[in-house]
């Protein structure tokens, strides 16, 4: 069985500029916040695309570190 990665899946790059990590931060943030609101469909694709994110510095566990993020904004 085969997977196929829909377009908007696949590695993509983002060029920040100046300033934009704190616009990032805090959209970040909203997401995380809302993350149980989202449904299940796009969690796992919210989580594919931020693997294949490029121009960020590498993080390893990445997928632990989101989860470990989520779990503590639940308080």
């Amino acid at each position: 069985m085969t997977s196929m990665t829909p377009a908007s899946m696949a590695p993509q790059t983002i060029h920040l500029e100046t300033g934009d990590e704190i616009a990032l931060k805090y959209l970040g943030a909203a997401a995380v916040l809302q993350w149980h609101s989202f449904p299940e469909a796009v969690r796992q694709s919210l989580l594919q695309q931020a693997n294949s994110v490029g121009g960020l510095p590498p993080v390893g566990r990445l997928h632990d570190q989101i989860k470990a993020l989520i779990a503590r904004s639940r308080g």
